[in-house]
This record gives structure tokens, sequence and C-alpha cells, in this order.
């Protein structure tokens, strides 16, 4: 029996990756919302971090790809509005929702891409990086989004942007450590970009388009249970501490 080819090799479809995804996150949100400081919460909430980064990618890759972006966006702000008030229960802080950011890295695509924009586009990208300074996972996300898109889907290029992705994502948490020392700083950038760096070798070495497209069928409900889980497991965790803290 001969072997198979290393491009036959299932991998992970889009979907698999985003439902492990949603695991880590929701680890991380219940971690940042109900567990005290320790270890458990610690390792949660830094393993979380691998959600926003593929978060990233796969919103670069569905805007290259989506039939419609209008509808794409819409579905985005749409989406930040149903969440906002579910996000404030859940974190008791107030900054708008990821769904909010995700959006304003679709603005900020529809920046680099749309040619009306020639000419402002380098304004109207740093304004909308500003503008995310008011959202959960600032600067970070918009930047890692463009990163993916500009790297489109050659493999050297995407090798690249997760690198960038990963730096500039422990350079983020050594300077926000910073105040506490340089040596505990670097340990903490360190181990917050476990989570980064895991999703993009999940990205680089185990997503399979392939699966996705063969996939495609079961796209809407999916699609559907991606966008709901979000506003729904923020409910539930607020819902909960309520119930705890009454």
């Amino acid at each position: 029996m001969t072997e198979k080819k290393e491009t036959d090799r299932r991998g992970l479809s889009r979907e698999e990756i985003k439902f492990i995804a949603i695991l880590t996150m929701t680890g991380n949100h219940i971690a940042i919302a109900m567990l005290p400081p320790g270890l458990l919460q610690a390792v949660l909430v830094n393993v979380g971090y691998f959600t926003a980064v593929v978060m990233c990618y796969f919103l670069a890759e569905g805007f290259r790809y989506t039939s419609s972006k209008r509808r794409y966006g819409q579905r985005l702000l749409l989406g930040g509005v149903i969440s906002q008030l579910p996000f404030w229960l859940a974190f008791r802080f107030m900054a708008f929702n990821m769904m909010v950011t995700l959006f304003l890295c679709f603005l900020l695509l529809v920046v680099r891409t749309d040619e009306r924009f020639a000419g402002k586009r380098l304004v109207l990208g740093i304004l909308i990086v500003l503008a995310s300074g008011l959202c959960d996972w600032p600067v970070m996300a918009p930047v890692f989004t463009l990163l993916f898109w500009n790297a489109g889907e050659n493999r050297e290029e995407k090798k690249k942007a997760c690198g960038y992705v990963v730096i500039l994502y422990a350079f983020f948490m050594f300077i926000s450590g910073v105040f506490y020392g340089p040596v505990r700083a670097l340990i903490y950038a360190g181990i917050s970009a476990v989570g980064p760096a895991a999703a993009c070798l999940t990205i680089l070495f185990l997503y399979n388009r392939r699966e996705t497209r063969r996939g495609a069928r079961a796209g809407k409900a999916q699609k559907q249970f991606f966008y709901w889980y979000y506003p729904v497991h923020l409910l539930i965790i607020g819902l909960v501490k309520m119930a705890v803290t009454i």
C-alpha cells in the first residue's frame, strides 16, 4: 500500500477550526469574568488568545471570497449591536465588543481595496485603527487583519504575516507589562503569545481549504451558529455572574 501524498492529508476545515476557537474563547471569557486570579485563570485566558487571531484571519479570507461585501459588513455590524449588552453584563467594563472590532477590521479592508478611497487610505486607515482603541482587542485586531489580507494566498507571505502577528502581539504584551519590570514583562509576553502562536501554526499547517469546500453545504446553519454563539454565551456568563453576586 502506498502512502498518501502530503497534499492528500485531511487537515481541518474552517468550521472545525472555528469550533476550536469558540471553545478557547469561552474558556477565556469565563476566566476573565468569573474566576479568581490563579493558574487556571491564567491558562484559560492565555489559551483563549488563539481565537482573536483566527477570527482576524477568517475575516480577511471571508472578505476576499464573499459574494456580497455589503451583506458581510451588515452581519458584522448587527452582531456587534446585538452583542453589546451581553458584553457589558459579562465583563462590566466600558468598551465595545469584539464583533464591533471585526466590523472596524472590515471597514479597514474596504478602505484598503476600494478605489474610491485612493489617496485617503492612510488617513482613514489610521482613524479606523485609532477607533478600535474603544473596543475589545484594540489596534491589534485591525493590524493583524491587514497583515493577513496583504499576505493573500501565498504561503511564504502567510508565514511572514504569522511571524509578524506573534512578534507584534508579544511586543504589545511586553509594553503592557513593563511597569512590573522588564524580566516579568518578558515572561508575561512569552506566555501570552502562546495562543496567537498556536493560531498561526494551525492556519499554516492544519487548515485545509479543500475540506472547507467539501463541507460548504452545511455552511448556512454553521454560519448562523457562529454568529449567534458570541452574544448568547456572553449573555449566559453575564446572567450567571449576576446570579452569583446577588
